[in-house]
């Protein structure tokens, strides 16, 4: 479904977002009775120490469903979110996605924010074939393809390769990895490793790690210094310690820049990490930047528009996170009208039938082979931290 061509008016976001409700419902019309709703279940993490993703993604969630109930629901029916906070922890987002599958019975579940949460709700989505829908960016979310789960984050993978073609174009070949030895961090310092080995320019010289929870990592930074072979360091974590990185880099004054993943990619990170953050660079999707965008580009009127909205509502801008739950909650909507009910199995199939859907992060088309995370080419920006925001750099 082609929508990009329809969207020619985009002064705001909310009108975007009613057209793509409008063709969506379109393609469908199974009657029901308005006070019966759609029950959508969500697992996020909203405190912790990822509540900087979670939070905003728990925001942008509500908001959408908000958005959609006003124009008339879906299949003339409104939204129901049932949303439970994880608090970071894998075993509490496995008991919270028990409770949303068995007791509130939902037809679908938009969550985790993180791959442990994600990999711990996947297995109970599985069981009981719901079809869910992950923000996750880690590859062993997506690869092997698992017959419930979508994702729609680019995935580490598409991450790193946007990572080193920057690089390389910086005249950048001796990097540093720098990973928390759990989670996120293991997974990414995994595929890094690999994809580095393969990557013509880029050699990975040093490969440091350190421990969920550690409050200190001058001694890993201390050594990577040691060592005049490396131009850059590949910071791979989510959470509380690349703050913690930030500063101690800053305090040793490393004469190398720091990179990190998109998990870093929020209002949040520099507001925690300080001035420290300052000169950090990582990929993002381009609403995190849209004024700064080319004027006319759709990128930048869709990002702007949902940012406004956001803004208006919560008192600061979206973060990443929020953008990749306001396209979840979308692609959901999507495969709900196309299915034209609110079976499960019925909503997978048109979930996996997914094409070229239009969200702030991207545009999104699944299949058989292809649940989401992995895509032909990355739609994400370099961008660099300056004086606590950040700056579009290629």
């Amino acid at each position: 479904m082609k929508l990009q061509k329809s969207l020619t008016s985009l002064t705001k976001w909310a009108r975007h977002f009613t057209l793509v409700v409008i063709a969506v419902m379109s393609l469908s019309a199974m009657p029901a009775r308005a006070e019966d709703p759609i029950r959508i279940g969500a697992v996020k993490s909203v405190t912790g120490p990822a509540s900087y993703i979670g939070e905003a993604q728990k925001n942008a969630l509500e908001l959408m469903v908000e958005q959609v109930n006003q124009e008339g629901g879906v299949l003339g029916r409104p939204l129901e979110l049932v949303l439970y906070d994880d608090a970071t922890n894998p075993e509490r987002a496995r008991t919270m996605m028990q409770r949303l599958l068995t007791q509130d019975r939902v037809s679908v579940v938009i969550g985790g924010s993180l791959t442990p949460t994600t990999l711990a709700m996947e297995t109970l989505a599985s069981r009981h074939g719901v079809p869910m829908i992950s923000q996750a960016g880690s590859r062993v979310v997506v690869s092997p393809i698992r017959k419930w789960l979508f994702v729609n984050p680019e995935s580490e993978e598409m991450v790193a390769n946007k990572t080193f073609a920057h690089m390389v174009k910086k005249g950048i070949s001796k990097v540093a990895l720098l990973s928390s030895s759990a989670g996120f961090g293991r997974a990414a310092r995994q595929t890094y490793s690999e994809l580095a080995a393969e990557y013509e320019g880029i050699e990975v010289v040093m490969d440091e790690t350190y421990a969920k929870g550690d409050s200190d990592m001058t001694a890993q930074l201390t050594r990577i210094r040691g060592n005049s072979d490396v131009e850059a360091i590949i910071l791979l974590d989510v959470g509380n310690e690349p703050a913690i990185i930030a500063r101690n880099h800053a305090a040793l004054d490393l004469n190398v820049p720091l990179y990190s993943t998109h998990g870093l990619a929020a209002p949040e990170f520099p507001e925690l990490a300080g001035r420290a953050a300052d000169g950090m660079r990582m990929p993002t999707p381009a609403m995190l930047v849209a004024e700064q965008l080319p004027q006319g580009s759709s990128e930048r009127e869709l990002g702007m528009a949902f940012r406004k909205l956001y803004q208006n509502r919560y008192g600061r801008p979206p973060n990443s996170f929020a953008g990749y739950s306001h396209d979840a909650l979308l692609l959901v909507v999507d495969a709900i009208s196309r299915a034209g009910n609110t079976d499960p199995a019925a909503i997978r199939d048109a979930m996996e039938q997914t094409r070229d859907l239009v969200g702030v992060s991207r545009s999104y088309t699944f299949g058989p082979d292809n649940h989401g995370g992995l895509y032909e080419e990355s739609d994400m920006r370099i961008v660099e931290i300056r004086n606590g925001g950040f700056v579009l750099v290629d």
